[in-house]
């Protein structure tokens, strides 16, 4: 598998930095996960939007999704239509995207699906907007995206064993403390950093990291915890 990070920033990019956008490339698909701000442009550095097996869209946050629209456009050109995945909720964001050429498959919590030899799984996070994270295995190689949630025990066991493992990190972690647990709609770099060790994955990747950060601190924070990690702001592909 081979990760293109196109956009690590959230909620809103930094200069030249779009907000979250993905390109996992497979053997069997070239999968865009998310299609925030300024994704798009980045994705036509690997490939064309032909070339886009199906879209994976965490929640339906403008920072997650708003490129949609203009991909939209290009395909309506073309007569094209894709597969969608995305929360049925909320509606009035749903039925704004579902219309004309995405053919939407609405996520679920706990939902399993194959596409040819790849598995994808989706799970339940804690986020304002219903939002999912997802793990997706092929040839025994494992990749697991946070989507926005807050630390949720039932996400150690849901990664276990990724390869790649790609979670929010929005919050600093002086942020976190001064929130309710139940009020915890993104992770900080420590939390991160706890359910990469836990679920003994290989290589964390930080993202949706705000424009304002300090990075630095963000990154030697999460280390204190997990060694291997890198930040999403500062790579652009990484093979695993």
């Amino acid at each position: 598998m081979i990760l293109n990070i196109l956009g690590a920033r959230g909620p809103y990019p930094a200069k030249g930095e779009p907000t979250s956008g993905y390109l996992l490339m497979t053997k069997e698909a070239n999968i865009l996960i998310e299609c925030g701000s300024g994704v798009l442009t980045r994705l036509l550095n690997f490939i064309s939007f032909d070339d886009i097996s199906f879209i994976i869209c965490s929640h339906l946050h403008a920072d997650h999704t708003s490129d949609l629209g203009v991909l939209r456009y290009y395909l309506a050109s073309r007569g094209k239509e894709i597969d969608l995945y995305i929360p049925s909720e909320p509606k009035e964001e749903y039925n704004l995207i579902r219309k004309g050429v995405y053919r939407v498959k609405e996520i679920e919590n706990n939902m399993e699906i194959e596409i040819g030899n790849l598995s994808i799984k989706f799970l339940e996070g804690q986020h304002p907007y219903k939002s999912f994270a997802v793990r997706i295995e092929e040839d025994g190689k494992i990749f697991g995206f946070s989507g926005d949630t807050g630390f949720k025990e039932e996400l150690i066991e849901f990664f276990k064993d990724a390869d790649l493992l790609l979670l929010n990190a929005a919050y600093t972690d002086k942020e976190v403390e001064k929130i309710e647990p139940e009020k915890r709609f993104h992770l900080s770099p420590k939390q991160a950093a706890e359910i990469a060790k836990k679920a003994n994955a290989k290589l964390l990747v930080l993202t949706h990291i705000k424009p304002e950060c300090n990075e630095k601190e963000h990154l030697m924070s999460a280390k204190d915890v997990f060694e291997n990690i890198v930040l999403g702001t500062n790579t652009q592909v990484i093979e695993f």
